[in-house]
């Protein structure tokens, strides 16, 4: 894993952003809009099997749709068979583990297998559309060129790896938290569903208001003053994104702890993302998952409510919901 983009810096670093951007622009993720309504529309039909027009449907929002909807939009997206998205998600729920401390300290054997076996799976795709390029991200990574530079196998298997790690379990958790916010919200939930372009806004101010990274580890490189605070060199430095999202200094005082789609936030960024070089490569395609997402479940989950108590995971490591239980009309 010390090959991972997330693990490299300067020129190198800099030489593989170039080189996978072009495959993760707007332009380029836009292309994805209608197989995510194909697989949003599948998911709810299964949902909703043998409910008559107008009836109400419960169901467990989080393996009805926050879990395979994301698995499935990797694999399409990777160029992996679709059959394959339960075993994506699973290896993607255990590498993310890398992030919780106390995972690490007590479930190092499982994260590390679950890297070792999707090494094993990447390089066999990577392998495989070598001899048969096909339009998808490994076939574009293979193509990719900067300046006669391209990618090694170790590189590309690499950044598969990335894309997979960043963008299941990620966007699971940030779509259940973005609906659960929305079901405790009723009146937002019907303007989404009456203007489906609040869907961007719907997105952002869920990233904005409830991070599902709210603290991410950075170590630093240099001797660094923050608030007449010395950091020195080399120190671990846990960055809140729950905290840094409230913090704009242009907000009224108590306006960013209020949930509210249809709020004028200002131009600043959430810090869900990340910030500066290692800013999120996959952040267009999570954006577009989650719009499509909300825009396609609030036009047909009508009367959206919790049928139940939400169970919260960790805080510490990828921040989701185990159970999201909600009710709603057909």
């Amino acid at each position: 894993m010390c090959r991972n983009i997330l693990h490299i810096n300067g020129a190198d670093h800099s030489r593989l952003r170039s080189l996978v951007n072009p495959a993760l622009t707007p332009r380029a993720v836009e292309r994805y809009r209608p197989v995510m309504r194909s697989f949003l529309e599948r998911l709810f039909a299964d949902a909703t099997r043998g409910a008559a027009p107008g009836s109400s449907v419960t169901c467990e929002f989080v393996d009805a749709f926050a879990k395979p909807y994301p698995s499935l939009v990797i694999a399409e997206f990777m160029g992996a068979p679709l059959d394959d998205a339960p075993k994506l998600h699973h290896w993607s729920n255990w590498i993310q583990r890398q992030f919780d401390a106390g995972s690490m300290a007590t479930e190092r054997e499982g994260i590390d297998r679950a890297v070792e076996e999707f090494y094993v799976y990447a390089d066999s795709l990577v392998r495989a559309r070598r001899d048969d390029p096909r339009d998808d991200l490994i076939s574009k990574l293979i193509a990719a060129e900067e300046e006669g530079e391209r990618l090694s196998d170790v590189e590309c298997i690499n950044l598969v790896f990335n894309v997979l790690v960043g963008g299941v379990d990620t966007s699971q958790s940030q779509l259940a938290h973005a609906v659960r916010l929305l079901a405790e919200n009723p009146d937002q939930w019907r303007q989404l569903a009456q203007d489906p372009e609040l869907a961007d806004a719907a997105v952002e101010e869920s990233l904005r208001y409830e991070p599902i990274t709210p603290f991410t580890a950075r170590i630093l490189v240099e001797d660094v003053v923050h608030r007449d605070v010395t950091f020195p060199e080399g120190t671990v430095v846990m960055v809140c994104a729950f905290t840094g999202n409230r913090d704009l200094e242009e907000a009224a005082p108590g306006s960013q702890d209020t949930f509210d789609i249809t709020a004028d936030r200002g131009s600043a960024r959430p810090l869900t993302f990340g910030a500066g070089v290692h800013y999120c490569l996959g952040a267009n395609l999570a954006r577009l998952e989650l719009q499509e997402g909300l825009a396609f479940l609030s036009a047909h989950m009508h009367d959206l409510e919790l049928d139940g108590e939400p169970e919260f995971g960790t805080v510490s490591g990828i921040y989701g919901l185990e159970r999201l239980p909600v009710r709603f009309t057909v």
